[in-house]
Order: structure tokens, then sequence, then C-alpha cells
């Protein structure tokens, strides 16, 4: 599951408190027989210092897939698979696969109460923080289509066996898409001590 966590080895996880949702459906996308759906919550974050907001984000974080996190997207998988037999061999007559995401993103208390070089630099951080959670997203669908093209063009003798081997397949293709967020990831963390919020909470 895509998550900014670069808190994970410091902080605590948060308590489900720390989440809030405040919206339901937001978007709902199709693309060659891949849908998905996306739900909005915050991740309340106090505090109207770039000092005290970092550090309640590392006492108070996220409850993100890996551990603690500042923002995350979470997906959600249904697939609608279809067989047809004829003769000896079993086609893919129907594959589609709805992916559903969770994202939860950070979001102040007390940002009327912040000077205005504090709430510049935090809302530099939530953009960033919105961009790698969409980029997250992003690499999720194309996964998902990547599935449902290889899926397509799968046979077997019975539809069984078909059937078994598409799921095996989908299975192999997330743990795939696992991998290509963790490398998408540590590229990303690197870049979080630089961005202006976190250089001015060390002064």
């Amino acid at each position: 599951m895509g998550s900014l966590a670069a808190f994970a080895a410091h902080a605590r996880p948060a308590g489900l408190g720390a989440v809030i949702v405040v919206a339901c459906l937001l978007a709902t996308t199709a693309d060659a027989g891949v849908r998905s759906t996306l739900v909005k919550r915050d991740y309340y974050v106090s505090g109207t210092t770039a000092r005290a907001l970092v550090a309640y984000m590392k006492r108070v974080p996220l409850r993100g897939h890996r551990g603690a996190a500042l923002a995350s997207i979470i997906p959600s998988y249904r697939l609608d698979l279809k067989t047809r037999q004829r003769g000896g061999t079993c086609r893919v007559a129907k594959v589609d696969l709805h992916v559903s995401f969770v994202l939860t993103l950070p979001r102040s208390r007390h940002e009327p109460q912040m000077s205005r070089s504090t709430r510049s630099a935090w809302r530099s951080f939530v953009a960033f923080a919105r961009r790698h959670e969409e980029s997250h997203r992003q690499i999720y669908l194309s996964c998902a289509r990547n599935f449902v093209s290889k899926a397509r063009r799968m046979t077997a003798g019975n539809c069984f066996t078909l059937q078994r081997d598409v799921r095996a397949l989908q299975r192999k293709e997330r743990l795939a898409c696992d991998r290509r967020n963790a490398v998408f990831d540590r590229r990303e963390y690197k870049r979080l001590p630089r961005l202006r919020l976190f250089r001015m909470a060390q002064r």
C-alpha cells in the first residue's frame, strides 16, 4: 500500500481518532475493464509553527500500511470474472477489476493561527503529499490495467482451471505492484528533509 511513511522508525502509531472521514465518493474512473473510486479522509495535525507541526507528526503519526505515516492511499479490489467453455477450451468472457482507494492526507487544525511563512511551508508539504499519493494511485491503476490485459488473453482446458489461474495472476501482479510502489517510496523519502517545512523545523 502506498504511504508517506518517513517517521516509521521514530514514532508510535496513532489511534483511529487521528483520521476523520470528510468526504465519501470523490471520483469514479473507468478504463479498459478497470474502474476505480476514491474516498478521502483527513489526518488532523496540531501546531502553529513548523517545529510544532513536525513534532506532532512524529509523536502522533497516521497509521499507514507499513507503520507510522504522514499520508497514505490504500487500495482494495473487487474482481468480476466470467468464463466461457467452447469445445476443449475455456476463455475469459469478461474480466473487470474495480479498485477502491482510501486516500488520507494531512490537514492542519490551526492553519489560521500560523504565520504566513509557516502556512506557505505547510501547504507546500500537503501539496507534496497529495502528489505523492496520486502517483501511487496511478501506479496501482497501471498495474490493474496490465493485469486485465493479460487476463483477457488467458485460456485453459476447463473453466475451473482458468478462473483459478486468473486469480493467481491477480495475486502475482499485486505483489509486483507493491514492489513498484516500494521503489517509488524509497526515491521520494529522500526528498522529505529538503521540504521547506522540515528545514524550518530544524532552525
